[in-house]
């Protein structure tokens, strides 16, 4: 894991690839590659984090049920302060809090 920092503007060097960011442990703001960096998540939540739903949710383009497993793809965008954005088989794309899931540990266990 790295540190937490900021990204505080466009990179002048490469703004196609590249951010301005700073970090508190170190002097002086910096440009890096955005595939560097890493979305920091509601919940502390991963793109790509394998997690089991913990509630029936049917909305109309579907539904999941009490221990279906999804994957973590986003921050939803109707709230992307509080709510994360799942894939799960039955529902491409849904909007989730963080404590109505688990997180899925190595070898598929809760």
């Amino acid at each position: 894991d790295g540190d937490r920092g900021e990204v505080v503007g466009r990179s002048t060097t490469d703004p196609k690839v590249k951010v301005y960011c700073k970090f508190p442990n170190y002097t002086q703001n910096f440009h890096t590659f955005v595939s560097e960096l890493e979305l920091e998540l509601p919940g502390g939540y991963r793109i790509g984090d394998v997690v089991i739903n913990k509630f029936d949710i049917k909305n109309g383009n579907g539904s999941v049920a009490d221990g279906d497993r999804g994957e973590v793809i986003g921050r939803s965008p109707k709230d992307p302060k509080t709510h994360l954005l799942c894939r799960f088989p039955q529902l491409p794309r849904v909007s989730c809090l963080p404590h109505g899931l688990a997180l899925e540990a190595l070898g598929g266990f809760q």
